[in-house]
């Protein structure tokens, strides 16, 4: 099972977690809602398939054959929900 996140660019075009507070939310929705349904998945980035190749047991930054989604994917199960815009 994959979820795809487009974009992770700075203004320079450099990756950078640019999700807004409402991408944020719904893609912890998505995610725990699939996480229902298969709960014995593995939740991580592209990046995180990348081979460790110094066989530490950690997949470190300067491994990563790719760098999307360029913020940690297990974030999204403690991310908090965005703001109520009917309450501003």
């Amino acid at each position: 099972m994959g979820v795809c996140y487009e974009g992770g660019l700075d203004e320079y075009g450099r990756p950078a977690d640019a999700r807004t507070p409402f991408q944020r939310h719904s893609l912890r929705v998505l995610v725990l809602l699939l996480l229902k349904d298969y709960p014995s998945a593995r939740l991580c980035g592209h990046r995180d398939l990348s081979p460790d190749l110094n066989h530490n047991g950690e997949i470190e930054p300067e491994e990563w054959v790719k760098q999307c989604p360029c913020f940690d994917a297990t974030i999204i199960l403690t991310e908090p929900a965005p703001p109520n815009p009917a309450y501003l």
